[in-house]
Order: structure tokens, then sequence, then C-alpha cells
């Protein structure tokens, strides 16, 4: 991860999961959708690359006990390990991660992969994948959707964020520019936090378009077997915000 990278909930971790709220448990039960498309059986193992507060992990180990759960942040380890302490985190880096075992299912989600902002980073993180993969391995990815921003889509200059749950209430404002020549998306976020000073946020984020992963994908050994911008797995035109991703590791 960029150390230029400030956000708030990534140092009040307890907070992130009241921002970015999951009634339902959407995101893993995306996963199972597609471990049931396209995989034989569910996955016996699973790896969860930029974990984050473990969320997500939690869900899933309720049928794959056997998961890992990796992050960047010592704070979001630090709170998932409060949070599920029958579960393996550790603080590490998506680029040079070596674990020494494969699993059945890898999942970057979370826009986590974003963080990857050069060709080489790119590349490092993709080798992560391939060396915790082994053959018949489900490569889950979550993403913000490129194509989103092209004519027609739903992408917004500015996006205004509201929370009011768990005890924390808050407002923000999100501002979104692009260094184009990088293929970068750069976001300014505000918040307004009653008892806290007005807090800033920076980021940014590597852009990718479908064909583009699809390409990068295979080329790492991964058939990319389907692309989605929801978590029901319609097939649409790919205009919605988020593209979620799955590929299976080639023999």
């Amino acid at each position: 991860m960029n150390s230029s990278v400030r956000n708030f909930l990534y140092d009040y971790p307890e907070h992130y999961e009241s921002a970015y709220p999951e009634p339902n448990e959407e995101t893993p039960e995306m996963c199972r959708r597609m471990f049931a498309r396209f995989l034989a059986e569910p996955p016996s193992s699973i790896l969860d690359v930029g974990c984050g507060t473990g969320r997500d992990l939690a869900v899933l180990s309720r049928d794959c006990p056997d998961c890992c759960g990796v992050d960047y942040l010592g704070t979001m380890i630090q709170y998932a390990r409060s949070k599920h302490p029958a579960l393996h985190f550790q603080v590490d880096d998506m680029r040079t991660v070596r674990l020494q075992r494969c699993f059945g299912a890898i999942l970057c989600m979370g826009s986590a992969f974003m963080y990857a902002l050069s060709n080489e980073e790119v590349d490092q993180v993709l080798d992560t994948f391939v060396i915790h993969a082994h053959s018949g391995t489900l490569l889950i990815l979550d993403i913000n959707n490129a194509a989103s921003y092209l004519g027609g889509g739903s992408f917004k200059d500015q996006t205004e964020y509201a929370v009011n749950l768990g005890g924390f209430s808050a407002s923000a404002t999100a501002l979104h520019d692009f260094d184009r020549r990088r293929q970068i998306l750069v976001r300014t976020r505000t918040w307004s936090i009653p008892g806290y000073p007005t807090i800033e946020d920076f980021c940014e984020y590597r852009l990718f378009f479908p064909a583009e992963l699809e390409h990068l994908l295979e080329a790492k050994g991964f058939q990319v077997l389907g692309m989605y911008d929801n978590k029901d797995l319609r097939e649409t035109d790919l205009s919605s915000p988020r593209l979620y991703v799955a590929a299976i590791r080639r023999p």
C-alpha cells in the first residue's frame, strides 16, 4: 500500500463496518454463489488477501474452517483477531506474502487489488495469487469497475456518505480525480464527525478495464469464468460501479 494513503476508517477499524454495513452478509453470499457456480464442491481452504476487519472470512469460515487472512494494516489485523480469535490473521504485504501453501479459493475484496499502482506492483500481486493457487483454485476479485466511468456509466465526481449505525455517526464528501497517464483514480474524502476535528482522507487506486484485467489474469494462468457488476451475478453491460471477477487456475 502506498505510504501516502490516509483513511480514517483504517485508523479506527471499529467504525469500518458501520461505514460499510452488510446486514445480510452480501459479499460472502456472493462468494458462495461463485463457489456453487464455478467449483464442483465448496473450497476446503480460503485465503483472503486484504482481509480488513475479517468480516467476510468469518462468515465463510462457518462452512470452511481452514481460513487465513492477511492485511497490510496492523490496525485491521489486530481488530480482526479480537473479533474472530478462532481464525488465522497476519500482517503482510500482498506483493510479497508467501505462506508456503496453496488454497482452494483466494479472495481479494474491497478494492484491495487496486492498491497495486504500478505495473510492477500489479505483477507482484498476481504472482502472490499464483504462488498460493493450485490447479482448480478459484480467484475472486472485487474492484472498482473502470468501464463504469465511460459514457453512459454510473461514475460520479462527488459522492456523499452518511453513517449512523452502532453508535457511530458521521458524514463525508468524497471528490474524485484522475491521473489518466498512470490510470489512477485519486480520491480525497472529508469527514465530519461529532467530537473530532475535520478529517481528510487521501488515496490513489489503480483502475482496471475488464478486457485488460482478463489479459493480465490469463497471462498468469488464470482462466476468467465470469465478470459481473452485481452480487447476484447477473449478466449485464458492466456499467455499474463495482466489478466482481471469478477466475480459475488452469492446470
